[in-house]
């Protein structure tokens, strides 16, 4: 499994260890390359998913690690840097 197809297991934890996330909802989680970790729930996949490209796009290097988890708190996709093929 590529790293595109998961997310660590200690952004999984953090974002569990929040309060549940709306049904049809989305929750994203942004790990800054300062390390921390910011969390923002979204109603669509697809505003969740530019809100990760966009963190993912930010800074040249690192750029920040954004993930998006379904109402289930399932990882569902991974930010991708606009650049990027």
């Amino acid at each position: 499994m590529s790293d595109d197809n998961i997310a660590p297991d200690w952004v999984s934890e953090a974002v569990r260890a929040r309060e549940p996330v709306s049904r049809g909802s989305y929750r994203v989680a942004i790990v800054e390359s300062s390390g921390d970790l910011s969390v923002r729930d979204f109603a669509d996949r697809e505003t969740a998913q530019q809100y990760t490209n966009d963190a993912a796009s930010e800074s040249d290097h690192p750029s920040p690690l954004a993930y998006v988890f379904d109402d289930r708190l399932q990882f569902v996709a991974r930010g991708r840097h606009y650049a990027a093929p």
